[in-house]
């Protein structure tokens, strides 16, 4: 008996995505409204950690998918199209801070990791929980960034490379590096209980 399988969903998505983007490329605006169901939720919720404001968090957004559409025309690669998303929404942030003149610096910026549902979600948080993100303010910038990327966001090693303008090894090293002395941490914080 010869049996056909059918590809998985992770492995239907790239070829979905740059029939999409192919379509978007050449002024499908249905083509462009699946990507914008795609990838609304995801670029809100990225922009959304990073202001704590839902209006403007709104309007980033809108902004974000206005570029997308004035420029998905000059994507070469649609395999990067997902950093290359990300990438004009960080740009817009950026942005939106320095027009406000507000003096942040860009890595506390990206560093921050609130929610809509924050005060609950604290009050929730297990023990282990609340000590985790205590040890987490204690990487560095950078590292601190790509666990939130990659943990809470839910990118891949490449993704965050282009978001990042940093190669996919450097990545892995800064992620490595990262989780070792998150271990580290939380083992000495253990010890000092004991």
């Amino acid at each position: 008996m010869f049996v056909v399988s059918s590809p998985n969903k992770s492995e239907q998505e790239p070829a979905v995505l740059s029939e999409l983007v192919s379509k978007a490329a050449k002024g499908d605006s249905v083509a462009f409204g699946q990507i914008y169901e795609l990838y609304f939720e995801k670029v809100y919720r990225f922009i959304y950690y990073r202001t704590n404001h839902r209006q403007t968090a709104e309007d980033l957004v809108a902004d974000t998918f206005v570029r997308v559409w004035n420029k998905i025309s000059a994507i070469e690669d649609s395999a990067s199209f997902n950093g290359w998303i990300y990438q004009i929404a960080r740009n817009l942030l950026i942005d939106y801070y320095r027009s406000r003149k507000i003096d942040v610096d860009i890595s506390t910026l990206e560093n921050v990791l609130e929610y809509e549902d924050n005060i609950v979600d604290r009050a929730n948080l297990s023990f282990q929980q609340k000590k985790f993100f205590a040890v987490l303010g204690e990487l560095t910038s950078d590292e601190q960034l790509v666990i939130k990327l990659k943990f809470f966001d839910e990118f891949d090693n490449r993704e965050i490379g282009e978001m990042l303008g940093k190669t996919e090894g450097a990545i892995r090293v800064i992620q490595h590096r990262a989780i070792s002395e998150l271990k580290e941490l939380l083992n000495e914080d253990n010890e000092d209980e004991e």
